[in-house]
């Protein structure tokens, strides 16, 4: 039941955030971030406290969440997902070159080059744990 608590903050990052916007006067940058950084916190606060509620509750849940089946599709999802966002952070990239966006084209860059350390990172990770 602590877990659940914390997510509640998601809410109120998310209502700090808009209120920001609101009420100061920000470049449209900052505004930008403010509100993708709202809609995300109230997003995975939303979705979290479902998944709890339901586990909780509804028993067909519970046991459809847990199955061992469904898990390896979760897997095997997760890991096809993987290859389609490197796919298309490569080409936003390499859009963003195309128009001389440089820095998001370099941060882009950065990342689908790092994106393959990290998983092979958390891949030896798991491998030990499991």
């Amino acid at each position: 039941m602590k877990t659940n608590k914390l997510w509640y903050l998601g809410y109120l990052i998310g209502i700090c955030s808009l209120l920001a916007v609101i009420t100061l006067n920000l470049n449209e940058v900052v505004r930008a971030l403010l509100i993708f950084v709202s809609s995300i916190s109230v997003s995975v606060s939303y979705v979290q406290l479902t998944h709890y509620r339901l586990l909780e509750k509804d028993r067909d849940y519970k046991i459809s969440a847990k199955d061992e089946r469904n898990e390896k599709i979760r897997d095997k999802v997760n890991a096809t997902m993987a290859s389609v966002l490197m796919l298309l952070i490569g080409i936003i990239a390499v859009i963003c070159i195309e128009v001389e966006a440089y820095l998001p084209a370099t941060l882009l860059t950065i990342s689908l080059a790092c994106s393959p350390i990290l998983m092979i990172m958390m891949k030896k990770y798991y491998e030990g744990k499991y």
